[in-house]
């Protein structure tokens, strides 16, 4: 058999002929790289559509998922042609795992035989198989979800039996676009996942100008979604009584849902609410739910078999804990739908428990509270007050978990000293032990409960001797620590993430007027964060212990880039004498740019005297690196005094972040005002 391949204009190949009687052919070959171009890449084509011309030729039952399979491995700019005579590709569920891969077409089909095979496990170890036709996700635990994924041009067709999804999204930066999509997938478009305990992030997708339909559960079902689009398509036919044509959720309330917009579509005939915007998790009202828009739509004929608290044009249930998050809906068209145009469903999930009567206080005369503290934290939130011990003396403990909402650890300045670890109650996802390894350490105590809210800590003095310890470690959301006095030599004074807590992510932190010092790594690390404010502080004399360490006063650095770095407030300190820079932002983790780094500013700072020693990476009074992925991101730079540090008052590293200085104060520096970086 003779196949002449003609790559397709635009798909990144070369323009030459291909056929199986051409010198050196081999369609046994697969082309790997990020891109396959010229010559290889129409080789690549070419074997693609010589595999699919054999199944369809040799079997009853074409079955084209290792030669697609093979293409989506290689990544790169994949085209798929419609095949003749209206045949459909036919597949088991693809894995799409590499960053940068395009897969477009001229309108080919492809039909869902089933799951694919299953190439990482959950933290349970159940196997995860790809159950869509394209699953986008990392193939290996070890390697972050893929970034900047684009879908367009095809039709997709999902019988009910396989029960699979058409297109699964977890990976960030992706875009679907002009797909067609139908049959009775689970849902046409699944984005994210989340269930009470567990809830992460999955940013920046776009559903653009598509046709989807016949979803069982919802046509687009969307969960913990920052910067979601969903623009110009027509979602009908969602089957199930409560199946809606969008559904926006999050299912844990440290799941977060930010700018979302759902505008100029038409969402006709689902047997569910056109929108269903659920921010009533079962463990609480959501910490993060906000800049919500659905507008300009075309809301018809929904939710005729729905069940009264379900029935409606749109359907609103719960919102962000604090009653501050913004929803708005304009400009809707609505006709022939089930209930009214919008229904307000109050939130049924309890509400995070108050700090109320009496604070406990430890026994008279006991100076290791490790135990009591413990205990007591264990018990529930509430007040603890730890009094002022006579001639200076310190309470002792090992580190302690905070897990209970509404907890306020207080004092009239009492000392606290670290003894070391406390015990293990989680593991990451890869398996890794997690102790308490800070004297209050604000995170969940088992997997299956949320991350606590509404800590605070304030008014103590902590001493960690041990240079493996953190002050105080936050993985928990809306926690503020005050007028703290943190020293001796920690790792961190403070350290923020998500790492165990379920979201990967600390949402709603304030260190406000207090006293960080005496660190070997930074005085404060945050490596995830939404909505952190660091004010009034007076942050000094990290170490670099030993030598190579970051040594910063403040550093905000994901440690991949799927770790968010929003909203990001940081005023009115003094940050002095420090190793390292003053202030380091590395929004550039090994893996690429951040996919969401944005929001941020540093005003009203004096940043003295720091970058003391030659020893750490990077020398300035303030480091800018990075930034978010495609220079969307933006800095507010303004009003700060930044004088006397070593190397550079400003270093610009590879950035893209866009920076609105003013009225900063940057001179006599050891390299001149900036480096790398102009501040009009």
């Amino acid at each position: 058999m003779k196949i002449v391949c003609v790559p397709a204009a635009g798909s990144g190949l070369a323009t030459s002929r291909f056929s199986s009687d051409s010198p050196g052919y081999d369609p046994s070959r697969r082309v790997r790289g990020r891109r396959a171009t010229g010559w290889l890449g129409a080789l690549a084509a070419c074997s693609l559509a010589v595999l699919v011309s054999a199944s369809h030729a040799g079997s009853a039952v074409r079955d084209d998922t290792e030669a697609l399979q093979a293409r989506l491995d290689a990544g790169g700019n994949v085209f798929l042609p419609k095949l003749p005579d209206g045949h459909c590709y036919q597949t088991r569920g693809l894995w799409l795992s590499r960053d940068d891969t395009s897969i477009s077409s001229d309108g080919a089909c492809l039909v869902a035989l089933g799951p694919g095979e299953a190439r990482i496990k959950t933290g349970t170890g159940r196997p995860v198989p790809a159950n869509a036709v394209f699953f986008l996700n990392h193939s290996n635990i070890r390697v972050p979800p893929p970034v900047r994924v684009t879908i367009s041009g095809l039709r997709i067709t999902v019988p009910a039996a396989k029960r699979m999804y058409g297109i699964s999204v977890f990976g960030h930066e992706t875009s679907l676009s002009k797909l067609a999509i139908g049959g009775s997938p689970l849902a046409d478009v699944l984005i994210g996942s989340g269930s009470e305990g567990s809830g992460g992030m999955t940013a920046r997708v776009t559903v653009a100008d598509s046709v989807l339909s016949g979803g069982q559960r919802n046509v687009i079902s969307a969960f913990g979604v920052v910067g979601l689009r969903i623009e110009g398509n027509t979602l009908s036919g969602g089957r199930a009584r409560t199946a809606a044509g969008v559904r926006i959720r999050a299912a844990d309330r440290g799941q977060p849902t930010l700018d979302v917009q759902v505008v100029h579509n038409t969402i006709v005939g689902n047997a569910g609410p056109g929108v269903l915007v659920d921010l009533d998790p079962p463990n609480g009202a959501p910490v993060l739910a906000s800049g919500i828009e659905i507008s300009g739509n075309q809301i018809l004929r929904n939710a005729r078999g729905a069940p009264s608290p379900r029935r409606g044009g749109i359907v609103v249930a719960g919102g962000q804990n604090d009653g501050n998050g913004g929803l708005v809906i304009a400009g809707n068209v609505f006709r022939g739908n089930r209930g009214p145009n919008v229904l307000r469903r109050r939130a049924t999930s309890p509400a995070p428990l108050a700090v109320s009567g009496a604070p406990s206080r430890p026994p008279v005369g006991l100076r290791d509270v490790g135990d009591w503290l413990q205990a007591r934290l264990d018990r529930g939130g509430g007040a603890i007050f730890l009094p002022n011990l006579p001639d200076g003396e310190c309470y002792s403990t090992r580190g302690l978990w905070v897990s209970h909402d509404g907890t306020t650890i207080d004092s009239d300045g009492a000392c606290i000293v670290s003894q070391g670890l406390g015990p293990i109650r989680l593991h990451s996802i890869d398996g890794d032990p997690i102790a308490s390894s800070a004297v209050f350490f604000v995170n969940r105590s088992s997997r299956t409960t949320p991350a606590p809210i509404g800590v605070t800590i304030r008014n103590l003095r902590i001493v960690v001797p041990d240079p493996s310890m953190y002050g105080v470690a936050v993985f928990g959301h809306q926690v503020a620590l005050e007028h703290l006095d943190i020293s001796g030599t920690p790792k961190d004074d403070v350290t923020i993430s998500g790492r165990g807590n379920g979201n990967s992510y600390a949402g709603g932190i304030s260190i406000l007027d207090s006293t960080l010092g005496g660190a070997t790594r930074n005085a404060i690390s945050a490596t995830a964060v939404i909505g952190l404010r660091i004010e009034g502080n007076t942050i000094e004399d990290v170490r670099d212990s030993p030598p190579g360490q970051p040594a910063a006063g403040i550093d905000i650095e994901p440690d991949d880039r799927g770790q968010p770095a929003l909203d990001v407030r940081i005023v009115h300190n003094t940050i002095q004498d420090n190793a390292g820079p003053g202030i380091l932002l590395e929004l550039e983790s090994n893996d690429g740019p951040a996919v969401i780094a944005t929001e941020l500013e540093i005003s009203g700072n004096t940043i003295v005297r720091n970058s003391a020693r030659r020893t750490p990476p990077k020398r300035a009074g303030l480091v800018l690196a990075g930034g978010q992925d495609g220079g969307g991101g933006e800095l507010v730079l303004r009003d700060n005094v930044i004088r006397a540090n070593g190397g550079p008052g400003v270093l610009g590293s590879r950035l893209i972040l866009r920076v609105a200085a003013s009225g900063n104060d940057i001179g006599g520096n050891e390299s001149g005002a900036t480096m790398g970086v102009r501040l009009g």
